[in-house]
């Protein structure tokens, strides 16, 4: 999972005119997203920590931003960025996001992982609520309150039995560890999308690119501290690994990029929450993952409030007679 959004460039024609090509969006959007969800696949087939798997696709993601700032001739557009601390900062937060998630897959069950990382948008709508004292509607409230009890579902705080409904901050030894890091994951990705509100004035591609970037740095800073665990890794480990970074880091990268030129930042959101169906179906289907009717009814509280908050904010732009990308609100995840 990577986070940027993408700039709506798509092919024009002699008049200047862009030519949107709606089912080829949709399409490369949901092989992207579907890519995705088998984040946690391939982690658990290599013979590493969770911070490395996500260095080298940070490494993956980088070199593919790279790759396509050349082929469309925009290298002067990256040398002419001024970088911030946000930038910084957000970048880095980026970077634990991903090395919290690869690692809560290999603790907790699939579905648990794909969908506490998606909590980041309520984390960003609290920190937008404090710090830039924007305000909450009530419809946003509802569905913010709807990934809340989500996310407290999927956790095990409530469950019901033959006594009824009890509430209990009891976790489950078997998947503690994987919840907390699916829980720091979501946390990364909402300062993430809360710091990213701060530079708009950058170009998608550009600051995907610096944001693998220094995401890569970040968990370097990490290494420093714990030590990369790559002794331990196999000739299959590299190659689940080398496959992992050309499939979801850049092959990814690359599709989110065609539909990026002919979808808004919205329907880009929306889609991409169909790597939590896809997430969760691995975990059943690949490794036989059983998910209790409390989790199911949760991460459908989590799809359901995240994609009602990106339609909300489709409705209100069209209301207001704007461009959907130009919402702040629509400046959701898609993940690489």
């Amino acid at each position: 999972m990577t986070t940027t959004s993408v700039p709506r460039t798509g092919a024009t024609g002699a008049s200047g005119e862009l030519h949107v090509n709606k089912n080829l969006g949709f399409s490369t959007m949901v092989v992207s997203a579907t890519l995705m969800g088998f984040v946690g696949y391939f982690a658990r087939h290599i013979e590493t920590t969770g911070d490395v798997i996500a260095f080298f696709r940070m490494l993956a993601g980088a070199t593919g931003c790279f790759l396509i700032l050349v082929f469309a001739r925009r290298l002067p557009a990256l040398r002419s960025v001024r970088l911030s601390p946000a930038m910084i900062v957000g970048g880095m937060a980026l970077g634990t996001c991903l090395a919290a998630y690869v690692s809560a897959t290999k603790y907790t069950s699939l579905a648990n992982a794909v969908f506490l990382i998606y909590t980041g948008p309520l984390i960003s709508a609290i920190l937008a609520a404090i710090f830039l004292k924007e305000k909450i509607k009530p419809l946003t409230a509802l569905f913010l309150g709807l990934v809340f009890v989500g996310m407290i579902l999927i956790l095990g705080l409530v469950s019901i039995d033959g006594s009824g409904v009890s509430v209990g901050l009891s976790f489950s030894g078997d998947t503690v560890k994987g919840d907390m890091l699916g829980l720091l994951s979501g946390a990364g990705y909402g300062l993430f999308l809360f710091l990213s509100r701060y530079r708009t004035d950058v170009p998608s591609d550009v600051r995907g690119f610096y944001n693998f970037v220094f995401g890569a740095v970040g968990i370097g800073i990490i290494f420093i501290f714990s030590g990369p665990s790559l002794a331990e890794m196999d000739g299959s480990s590299w190659v689940w690994l080398a496959t992992m970074a050309a499939l979801i880091g850049f092959g990814a990268l690359g599709l989110l990029t065609v539909a990026g030129r002919h979808l808004t930042a919205v329907q880009l959101s929306t889609v991409s929450y169909w790597e939590c169906v896809v997430g969760a179906g691995v975990g059943v289907v690949a490794f036989s993952e059983s998910l209790s009717a409390m989790q199911v009814i949760g991460g459908a509280f989590i799809i359901v409030g995240g994609m009602g908050e990106v339609v909300a904010s489709l409705r209100r732009t069209r209301g207001r007679g704007g461009l959907i990308a130009d919402d702040p609100a629509s400046n959701a995840r898609t993940p690489v």
